[in-house]
């Protein structure tokens, strides 16, 4: 039986996250998102090895507002979706026998113990052990027989652990809401380009950055990049112009000779995870420049686009 996220699990992680004047205690799997003139809290919560994305925009209400619904349904997938996939230990004893004997050498009060070594899962996972002195057998035979030992007595099957649940905690990040309550009024600024229409900004030929195999993918899934100028044309209309989300970089402002805008489009969501059928949201995409993009796919993207957002958004608040 996994965690119980009762009312009770709630009403906690919802009092924590609103009871300080001067702070938000927010909870993992919700983190906060100031770019351009989006601002919300953004939900990235993974269950088994399923994810799960969903923006809560500030809209006409308060910053506490969207930080509710966000809560309700981070606690909504908890609830719906408990951990079940079981995996084996990274510690656990592996299948290979040969893996599974060491020669060991021990002090002794004449001369040193030196014995060959097997260990085992019996029936109930518990770790057996045995010792063939080298002295007595040889070194090949104590070798042969702790080899023997292994393959003889190993339980086949893998020690199989639940994926611990990290969500189950009221352990929370603090943010101070008066670091928010700014964030939240600041949008980008407009550029020269301002007053252009989104046909006379939007390059005609956009950089492809996932390759070729992920290039026929995002071509499939967006329909021949239909979802692409949507959210290109969506984002112009917002802004005047085209930006990095990241580091704000213009092409346009340091490029003067362009005739038409550059920028790339990245999916927040893996390309990997997604199936033809998959419903594209223009909110699943972010614009960057080619250096933040190529340095978020160095690794694991997810991972790598919220360690800079919290970079980016730690060096707006220093220059602020």
């Amino acid at each position: 039986m996994g965690p119980e996220y009762d009312d009770k699990f709630l009403q906690e992680t919802l009092a924590r996250a609103l009871a300080e004047e001067d702070s938000y205690c927010v909870p993992k799997g919700i983190i906060r998102f100031d770019y351009g003139n989006t601002h919300g809290w953004w939900v990235r919560v993974k269950r088994d090895n399923t994810p799960f994305r969903q923006l809560f925009s500030d809209g006409n209400g308060s910053i506490a507002d969207s930080l509710n619904k966000a809560i309700l349904y981070r606690h909504e997938l908890l609830s719906s979706f408990p951990m079940t996939i079981k995996v084996a230990h990274s510690r656990s004893l592996p299948l290979e026998p040969e893996k599974r004997i060491f020669r060991v050498e021990e002090k002794g009060k004449k001369q040193p113990y030196i014995a060959w070594e097997a260990k085992w899962y019996d029936e109930n996972y518990a770790i057996k052990h045995a010792h063939f002195s080298v002295k007595k057998f040889g070194e090949d035979e104590a070798k042969a027989l702790a080899l023997a030992a292994a393959r003889k007595n190993h339980n086949r099957r893998p020690k199989l652990t639940k994926i611990p649940d990290n969500y189950f905690t009221h352990e929370c990040k603090k943010i101070l809401r008066a670091d928010l309550a700014v964030a939240a009024t600041i949008n980008s600024r407009k550029s020269s380009t301002a007053g252009k229409q989104p046909s006379e900004i939007i390059s005609t030929d956009p950089f492809a950055f996932e390759g070729e195999r992920y290039l026929v993918l995002h071509r499939s899934i967006e329909r021949d990049r239909k979802i692409r100028t949507a959210k290109l044309t969506d984002f112009i209309q917002k802004h005047g112009s085209l930006f990095c989300e990241l580091c704000s970089f213009r092409f346009s402002d340091t490029y003067p000779f362009l005739k038409k805008d550059i920028i790339e489009v990245h999916h927040m969501v893996p390309l990997s995870t997604l199936t033809k059928v998959t419903e594209t949201k223009l909110t699943d995409l972010m614009l960057l420049c080619s250096n933040c993009h190529f340095a978020i796919h160095q690794g694991d993207a997810e991972e790598n686009l919220l360690i800079a957002m919290e970079c980016f958004a730690e060096s707006k608040k220093k220059t602020a």
